[in-house]
């Protein structure tokens, strides 16, 4: 598979100026960015999408934890959360984790290794002092009614609703 590196040999420029061509940045002499271009189209490259996200630090990924996906509650949590994430273009992944705990703490570890840059739980069978441990790897939502939490929260009461 071609990398960067090799487009840049190849098109005899630097791989800054590669760069800059497919982030179309505007102070690239259009001879470059046309050999650039021919070169990208000629090696067939395709930029690696996790060396991006690595670089510039977020991957725009939202994870969304919830036990089940075919409930009508959660079906209706997931398509709010769908429609926001858009709006920020930003996408989420879906862990449905039938109230598994290692698969909830799974979640919280791909927080922790970067993979995510936020997690949601909308229900929960871990134990907030375990989620806790993760809060400094980045932000993470509960739909709960907890109050005195480090925690962003979310509650509907739907009681008095």
């Amino acid at each position: 598979m071609t990398n960067l590196k090799e487009v840049a040999k190849r098109a005899g420029v630097s791989p800054s100026t590669v760069s800059r061509v497919i982030n179309n940045h505007p102070y690239v002499n259009e001879e470059k960015r046309q050999k650039v271009l021919d070169t990208i189209e000629e090696l067939n490259y395709i930029p690696n999408i996790n060396a991006i996200h690595l670089k510039k630090g977020k991957t725009n990924l939202i994870g969304v934890v919830l036990p089940f996906s075919n409930h009508p509650y959660f079906s209706q949590l997931i398509q709010g959360i769908s429609e926001e994430a858009i709006k920020s273009n930003k996408k989420i992944v879906l862990f449905q984790t039938a109230y598994d705990t290692d698969q909830e703490i799974d979640a919280l570890e791909m927080l922790k290794l970067k993979q995510i840059d936020a997690l949601i739980i909308c229900s929960r069978n871990i134990s907030l002092n375990i989620v806790e441990q993760y809060i400094e790897f980045g932000p993470i939502s509960i739909f709960e009614n907890i109050s005195n939490s480090k925690f962003r929260t979310t509650y509907i009461d739907h009681y008095n609703a």
